[in-house]
Formats: C-alpha cells, sequence, structure tokens
C-alpha cells in the first residue's frame, strides 16, 4: 500500500488530495513538519531533507510535492488527473511550476506571519509577501477567466497544487476579491469532493 507521510494540513496534505481524487487506497504516517519524527535518522533515511511529503510506493520512495503529485497522477486514474499528450501534460506542468516558482514561496510566508508568528509578526515581510502575490496573481487571474481549472477543462493535480497553495494566503488573510477568477478556483477547489472527504476526517 502506499503509504503518505506527513500531516493533513502540511504539503503532504495536497498528496493526500489527490489520492482521494483518484480513489487510490493509502497509509498516512502522521507527523509534522521540523518535528522530532523528521529529523530522526528513520525518516532521514528516506528523505535527506528532513521535509515532508514523502510517498513511498513498493520500492519507489519519492520526495518533493510536485514530483509526488506528477507520479501519482501519471500512474494512477487513467489520466482522471492528468493528460494523454505530452503538450497537454506541459500545460498542466506550466501552472503547477509556475504558482510553485513564483508565488507559493509569499503564500507561504504571510501564513507563516500571520499564524505561526506567536502574535509578532514581520509587518516587512508581509508586506512583501502581500507585494510578490499582486506582482503574478494578474497572470493567473487572466488564464482563469471563463475557465474552471487550470488545464485540460478538468481538475488536475496543477489545481490541488496551486489550489491549496493559495489558500494558505486566504487563511492569512489576503483579499483575493480583485482576482475573482482566482478566487473562485480557489473556493472551488476547496469544496471538491476529494478536499471535503479529507478535511472531513480531521473532524472525526
Amino acid at each position: 500500500m502506499i503509504r503518505v507521510y506527513g500531516g493533513i494540513f502540511s504539503r503532504a496534505g495536497m498528496v493526500m488530495c489527490a489520492l482521494e481524487a483518484l480513489g487510490v487506497e493509502y497509509e498516512n504516517i502522521d507527523m509534522a513538519p521540523r518535528s522530532a519524527q523528521t529529523s530522526s535518522p528513520e525518516y532521514r533515511a528516506l528523505n535527506p531533507m528532513g521535509k515532508v511529503p514523502t510517498l513511498q510506493d513498493g520500492d519507489l520512495t519519492l520526495w518533493e510535492t510536485q514530483a509526488i503529485l506528477f507520479y501519482l497522477a501519471a500512474s494512477y486514474g487513467d489520466n482522471l488527473l492528468w493528460a494523454d499528450t505530452p503538450a497537454k501534460v506541459a500545460e498542466i506542468q506550466r501552472w503547477s511550476l509556475f504558482i510553485g516558482n513564483q508565488l507559493e514561496a509569499a503564500a507561504l510566508q504571510m501564513l507563516i506571519q500571520v499564524k505561526y508568528s506567536d502574535g509578532n509578526p514581520d509587518q516587512a515581510a508581509i508586506d512583501q509577501a502581500s507585494q510578490t502575490l499582486e506582482a503574478f496573481l494578474p497572470v493567473l487571474e487572466q488564464h482563469l477567466t471563463g475557465k474552471e481549472w487550470l488545464a485540460e477543462d478538468k481538475m488536475t493535480v496543477a489545481d490541488i497544487h496551486g489550489g491549496l497553495v493559495l489558500a494558505w494566503g486566504k487563511l492569512a488573510g489576503f483579499d483575493y476579491s480583485r482576482y475573482p477568477a482566482v478566487n473562485n478556483w480557489i473556493k472551488r477547489l476547496l469544496n471538491c469532493d476529494a478536499q471535503q472527504t479529507l478535511m472531513a476526517r480531521t473532524r472525526r
């Protein structure tokens, strides 16, 4: 059985959301980022970075969230979250990498400063993160206008990764109202069946 190391509210949640959407059974080894568990020699043998998530699928051990998502989508579900031509696959990868390279660090920085700074956020860091989001969100807004999903006219792993990344900004209070297509896309992802199934697990 597939194993996913990491908690639902970490990047491992993206991997579990994809597995839920694909209908693939998996075991979750819950562990918090930067914890004693992720620092252990046993875990470092799986992931030398000591980060989450890590995926085990048979003899394969894989880390880096987007690599895991691409692998799962290409391996399971008969292209349910993937595509069937190189050009279409490149479109999925393009938008996932765009969000990962241009927006992810800023969204995470904002979340850390607002939610995890023990009441002492660095306003300069928040302002810088906000400026970065504002610089690149117009590109995403233009692309999503008139569309429900980033690629393929269906939800793919690009949406799972990107929507959950930008949801960090929403959790931190970033105002997406000036980007209605992006805002609605994030809501669509958060309300999809796979994500709702995953969140229901936290309420048990």
